[in-house]
């Protein structure tokens, strides 16, 4: 496999854990708050759809920024 296909991979998983960092965090945030406050479920719901929001919006950008580098020809190494 080339560094190139590898570091493509890597930057896909990385957008994974992303997207479940957000909503986890979220929705944990959301929960942490509803129990302290005890307001259960506003907050773990108000803080899943933040996650959400934010994790699409986030996913947007960086397959944005990955389908740019890939469609970009390989350079050629000088011999």
């Amino acid at each position: 496999m080339s560094p190139r296909i590898k570091a493509t991979v890597l930057r896909l998983v990385g957008v994974g854990w992303f997207v479940a960092i957000c909503i986890g965090g979220g929705g944990f945030g959301g929960f942490w708050l509803d129990r302290w406050l005890g307001l259960s479920p506003t907050f773990t719901l108000l803080g899943l759809a933040v996650g959400i929001a934010s994790a699409v919006i986030g996913m947007y950008w960086m397959l944005i920024a990955v389908l740019k580098d890939v469609s970009e020809p390989p350079e050629n190494p000088v011999s």
